[in-house]
C-alpha cells in the first residue's frame, strides 16, 4: 500500500513531570529554566507552559506572556509582566 498523507494531524502527547516546590514563584522560575533549556526541541510549546498547585491542578498559572505582537512574533516576557512585550529574539 502507498503511503499517502493524511489529513488529520498526527497524534500529540502531553507530558506532566512532576516537581516539588514550596511556593509558586520558585515553580514558576524552575518553570522558566526548564523552558529555556528545552526550547530548542521543536516538540516542545515553551509559550503554553503553566503551573498548577499538585492539588488544584485545574487552577493554571502562565509561565510566559506569549502574547501575539504586531510581526506575529511572540512576546517572551514572564506573564503579567508590567514592561513592554519583546519578541523571542529580541537580543535587549
Amino acid at each position: 500500500m502507498a503511503f499517502t498523507e493524511s489529513p488529520e494531524p498526527p497524534p500529540r502527547h502531553v507530558l506532566h513531570l512532576p516537581v516539588a516546590v514550596g511556593d509558586l514563584a520558585g515553580a514558576l522560575e524552575l518553570a522558566r529554566a526548564l523552558a529555556r533549556s528545552l526550547a530548542t526541541m521543536s516538540q516542545v510549546d515553551v509559550g503554553g507552559i503553566t503551573v498548577s498547585a499538585e492539588d488544584a491542578q485545574h487552577v493554571r498559572h502562565w509561565v510566559f506572556c506569549d502574547r501575539i505582537m504586531p510581526d506575529r512574533r511572540r512576546c517572551a516576557r514572564p506573564a503579567d509582566h508590567d514592561e513592554p512585550c519583546r519578541p523571542v529574539d529580541d537580543p535587549c
